[in-house]
């Protein structure tokens, strides 16, 4: 393993070096972004961190969020809660949208109403509306919304569902409105953001030029070029060449060689993505489980909770964080960052225990162990492959018989969704700025699977308990003092029941070239109205 990340470090130092001399800086008044992955700008396909990036530079969400994930005043100017059920937004005057035409409520109401109305949508939008009951017009200005049941954390939901103009995504007239072609060729990619679209590039990349008429601080850049390069050493390399101005996903392994490099600045900043595995507890037979011996298992020995005990006690957490991820992440086993609601300061990070996971195995009728398989993308979260490598080597110490099968993004998504997934073990991570607290990953990984009410969306495993359901129901309702620690408490009972295996707290690693500046988030969504040169400032 150690060999592998020299030769990685020898080919990007190659790279750098042969690069260097080709310098084809951005025009002035320009910034140029390199990004991992290729993206889309219906803003409401495909729920995933890098569609979500796109949309916030061309779009705003119905309720903005800041570098830290706060949630503050944007195109609706304030929002209030009249009772636990209703919530009254008000809109900012004035905000027109980048055809000259000016928002209103209905424009609002128009782009709730197409989230699940998108057809073929593999990655819905759609548990960002859970416990809308009904969006009321009351003027130009106002939009009323009714909840089914007390929500405190809509409004942080409302950051996830940007606006799009009624008039431009219209289309048919149906509730879906412009298709996502539409909005992928350009003609309805209308948004009120500070910059608009001037040309799409297909899987290349966007070309966006600034929002002369957009309501907050001006982009420092007049235009941004966003260019997709996956490979992580293209990346770097474009970069301390001076072909790109700004690059995401440094890889963790390349930061102590950064941190040495002149012509680079490094950024970064703790984000609110939490990574743990899951077990497939729903299925009744996996053919990727088997015995001692190799040959396929009766059933499924992840229904036992003392083998999904074993699995977490056979992880050392800190040496993912140091070694699978060069110390670029914070080890834990809770299913929120610390800096949210519900993060249990008692709760230490849990240690390795080989051997315990070894006597739980025998107590749960596996003396020998058993087989299993994990699958991970190798291409979306950071160091993913490399990861579930180290978890392997750490499941098979622990009497765990382990494959590693890794996949691009696109066909590991599809084929792990829940119903779908024939995987024992995956790798996987969500983003929690939208609740700032425990609730949306107990609604969303924890919680039995229920597409009407939009609860389990990312519960790949099946785990389905009433009671765990009937507890989570009951916390992410309350709005009262005893709010936080009902959360905790749930979530302590969750990790009890290890639906879900929390691991560490991704880290956003941002670079760019010497002479710009960048105010990276915790959300890891990387954006262009947030550089600026570094002599000037942004301008009011």
């Amino acid at each position: 393993m150690a060999r592998r990340w020299v030769w990685g470090g020898l080919l990007l130092g190659l790279a750098m070096q042969a690069a260097a001399p080709a310098r084809a800086e951005s025009p002035p008044g320009t910034i140029t972004i390199a990004v991992e992955s290729p993206f889309g700008i219906d803003p409401h396909f495909l729920f995933v961190g890098p569609n979500m990036a796109a949309a916030r530079q061309i779009y705003d969400s119905i309720i903005n969020r800041d570098s830290e994930s706060r949630f503050v005043p944007g195109i609706v100017q304030s929002w209030e809660a009249p009772d636990d059920r209703t919530w009254l937004l008000r809109l900012r005057p004035g905000v027109t949208f980048h055809d000259g035409s000016p928002l209103t409520a209905d424009d609002i109401a128009f782009s709730i109403a197409r989230v699940p109305a998108v057809p073929n949508n593999p990655g819905p939008y759609t548990s960002n509306l859970r416990t809308i009951a009904a969006v009321e017009v009351v003027d130009p200005l106002t939009l009323r919304i009714r909840t089914d049941r007390p929500n405190p954390t809509l409004m942080g939901q409302l950051t996830n569902i940007f606006v799009v103009s009624r008039n431009a995504a219209r289309g048919d007239g149906t509730a879906a409105g412009a298709s996502t072609a539409d909005f992928n060729n350009g003609r309805a990619a209308i948004g009120t953001g500070p910059y608009r679209l001037a040309a799409m590039h297909g899987s290349e990349g966007m070309s966006l030029v600034r929002n002369p008429g957009y309501w907050g601080p001006a982009p420092a850049y007049e235009k941004a070029e966003i260019r997709v390069i996956g490979n992580d050493a293209s990346r770097l390399a474009a970069l301390v060449a001076g072909d790109v101005d700004l690059i995401e996903s440094v890889p963790p392994g390349d930061v102590a060689r950064l941190e040495r490099e002149p012509r680079v600045i490094l950024f970064r900043h703790n984000s609110d993505r939490i990574m743990y595995l899951i077990p497939n507890v729903g299925a009744e037979r996996l053919a990727l489980l088997t015995d001692a011996e190799g040959k396929p298992l009766g059933g499924n020995p992840l229904r036992d909770v003392r083998v999904r005990r074993a699995l977490s006690l056979a992880l050392d957490r800190s040496a993912l964080a140091s070694r699978a991820l060069d110390g670029q992440a914070v080890p834990t086993g809770q299913m929120v960052p610390q800096q949210f609601g519900a993060y249990d300061p008692s709760f230490p990070v849990p240690r390795p225990d080989p051997e315990a996971a070894r006597k739980l195995l025998a107590e749960a009728g596996y003396p020998r162990g058993f087989g299993l398989s994990i699958a991970c993308s190798n291409n979306r979260f950071v160091n993913d492959a490399r990861v579930c490598q180290a978890v392997g080597q750490m499941f098979t110490r622990a009497g765990f018989q382990t494959k590693v099968e890794t996949m691009p993004g696109s066909v590991f998504f599809p084929r792990t969704v829940e119903g779908k997934n024939e995987f024992p073990v995956i790798l996987y991570g969500l983003s929690l700025s939208s609740s700032r607290d425990a609730s949306y990953i107990l609604s969303t990984a924890v919680h039995t699977r229920n597409v009407q009410q939009a609860y389990g969306q990312g519960n790949r495993g099946s785990f389905s308990e009433p009671e765990m359901d009937a507890a989570i129901q009951a916390a992410i309702t309350r709005s009262d003092p005893g709010r936080e620690e009902a959360l905790r408490a749930v979530m302590r009972a969750a990790i009890d029941r290890v639906p879900i295996i929390p691991m560490y707290n991704q880290v956003t690693l941002v670079a760019a070239r010497k002479g710009v500046l960048y105010e990276p988030r915790m959300d890891e969504q990387l954006l262009a109205q947030q550089a600026r040169p570094a002599e000037a400032t942004l301008r009011p």
